[in-house]
């Protein structure tokens, strides 16, 4: 920096470039991290043809159909529901929680699988708009 701006105080690009990186690439780096760490190894099927999903979490296997699904709730941010572009970088990130009728839930991240659509009913599926999206494993 000095080679281009010689008179200037290198501390305030230094500053500058912390404050950066807090506002636009923290958040995203903290929502990959805590999506990573709820789908670590996990593995996602769907078969159209007998409209079942299987879930592998740490080597478990749970199968079920799309009528065991009491409704899915899927966090995203407001661009994303809307179907504009992102402003911020972590606005691509979303997650879904899968809640069956007989107890059980399931967490699928984007990392997972980029945007889940299910073919439910509208009534089933319940999103969330908001900010900042941390996923809680189930």
């Amino acid at each position: 920096m000095h080679l281009f701006y010689p008179n200037e105080d290198i501390k305030v690009f230094v500053w500058i470039a912390i404050f950066m990186f807090i506002v636009f690439a923290l958040p995203a780096l903290i929502i990959h991290v805590n999506y990573y760490l709820v789908n670590r190894s996990d593995v996602f099927e769907y078969s159209d043809q007998k409209k079942e999903v299987t879930i592998y979490h740490k080597d478990v296997a749970a199968t079920f159909n799309l009528d065991d699904i009491d409704y899915v709730q899927r966090s995203m941010s407001w661009n994303k529901a809307a179907k504009r572009s992102f402003i911020a970088s972590w606005e691509g990130y979303n997650h879904s929680y899968i809640f069956l009728k007989d107890g059980r839930r399931f967490t699928i991240t984007s990392l997972l699988v980029p945007d889940l659509e299910l073919p439910l009913e509208k009534e089933k599926v319940i999103v969330k708009k908001n900010l900042y999206r941390l996923a809680r494993a189930y």
